[in-house]
């Protein structure tokens, strides 16, 4: 049963619930509630890449940035550079394209050193850094045009410093997993109109770490829609990484590390002079691991979006499960960001993609699968796949990531 409906009240002492996995949100008595909770949206929200009640870009710039490509591409078209028939073949797929990254999710994971832990995000990145806070701690820090947002882990008690300072905490809150739950709003940051929410928290796992989600809509000092989006979406989603291991192993493949259901097995390896692959299968189950040389310099986010757009939506992809919409979202493992795209069919045939660079080999990773004829439900399989390290992390985090403009 849902209880988020009961946070619309101030005025007393509050309990909620919203299951996370097995966990529950509780509001300790005489705290006030945690704002912006919906009982009309899931409490399992943050795991639809696209969010239904979020939309990344604003619709007027999602009309803007139709017009001005469609005028492109017609020009090209004036100039000889192009056919009639492929302007409006690219235009189709442009729309696809902007409209899966509208409803996009950013997916942050920190596994460095002792961390190890992940948040979802409903926005759209162009940007990004990562930092390491004088060793006592990660940071990782993402924007788009309208947003920042991030997820920090710290080794120390950080009670009283940056975003956590006591005069801008509002309340905490409890659930199962977890020791210590708080969240505040910093009405002002950067001296800008950038209000920023947080939420952090100490897991029973890691008792001496704190980890900390937050967010804030630029130019935006009424803060509900970025409650709202805090409450249902971006707290539900803290967790840790510890159930990887149970579900999966690692392997690593020169400067690549990803991870591999527990329980398949490798079928194949072809290699030849541009490519190399690796064929793994398990129960009901298939996963292509396939390389070739980097040819394309651009930054990573570019590299994905030129991709995305070519191979997906503007070539006809024989991979594509039929009549199945694509749902995607940018990773980032570690400060370093790889793009996921996901076709999930519930009881049939589902697959998952990831797209990797890493400098040197341009990655794709597949996995198709019967869901339920496994032992992993999607949303684990998916957990599995958004997984990557990197043995060059720093050097490919200190390159710019930002994503084309269009």
């Amino acid at each position: 049963m849902k209880l988020k409906s009961t946070l619309l009240s101030l005025a007393v002492a509050v309990a909620f619930t919203m299951p996370i996995d097995a966990a529950q949100y509780t509001v300790p008595e005489g705290q006030p509630p945690v704002p912006g909770a919906d009982a009309s949206i899931p409490d399992t929200a943050y795991q639809n890449y696209r969010y239904d009640k979020t939309r990344n870009i604003p619709t007027a710039d999602y009309i803007k940035k139709i017009e001005e490509y469609n005028k492109r591409i017609d020009g090209e078209v004036l100039e000889k550079k192009g056919t009639a028939e492929q302007a409006e073949q690219l235009k189709k797929a442009y729309a696809k394209y902007l409209d899966l990254i509208t409803h996009e999710s950013t997916i942050i994971l920190l596994h460095e050193g002792d961390y190890k832990a992940k948040v979802t995000l409903p926005i759209s990145v162009v940007e990004s850094y990562f930092e390491d806070l004088d060793k006592k701690g990660k940071g990782s820090y993402i924007f788009d045009r309208h947003a920042i947002a991030g997820l920090v882990g710290a080794n120390e008690r950080v009670e009283d410093s940056g975003f956590n300072k006591n005069a801008q905490r509002k309340g905490e809150f409890m659930y199962s997993g977890i020791s210590k739950g708080y969240w505040g709003i910093r009405e002002q940051y950067a001296n800008g109109n950038l209000p920023i929410m947080y939420a952090a928290v100490t897991f029973d796992k890691y008792p001496n770490q704190t980890y900390m989600a937050f967010l804030g809509n630029k130019n935006q000092p009424i803060t509900k829609n970025l409650e709202s989006t805090m409450a249902n979406f971006v707290i539900p989603s803290m967790q840790t990484l510890d159930n990887l291991d149970k579900t999966s192993d690692t392997v690593t493949w020169d400067n690549l590390t990803y991870r591999l259901p527990k329980g398949m097995m490798l079928d194949l390896e072809e290699k030849s002079d541009n490519f190399q692959g690796r064929v793994y299968v398990g129960a009901g189950m298939k996963l292509v691991v396939a390389r070739g040389a980097l040819v394309d310099k651009v930054v990573p986010i570019q590299l994905y979006t030129q991709t995305v757009l070519k191979h997906f939506f503007y070539k006809k992809n024989p991979i594509l499960v039929k009549d199945i919409p694509l749902q995607a979202a940018l990773i980032w493992n570690n400060g370093v960001p790889s793009y996921l795209l996901e076709q999930y069919n519930p009881g049939k045939k589902s697959r998952i993609f990831h797209l990797i660079t890493d400098g040197k080999y341009e990655y794709y990773i597949s996995l198709t699968y019967e869901d339920g004829k496994n032992k992993y439900n999607h949303i684990e399989l998916r957990n599995i796949m958004e997984y990557l390290d990197f043995g060059n992390a720093k050097q490919l985090r200190h390159a710019s990531n930002k994503r084309v403009k269009k």
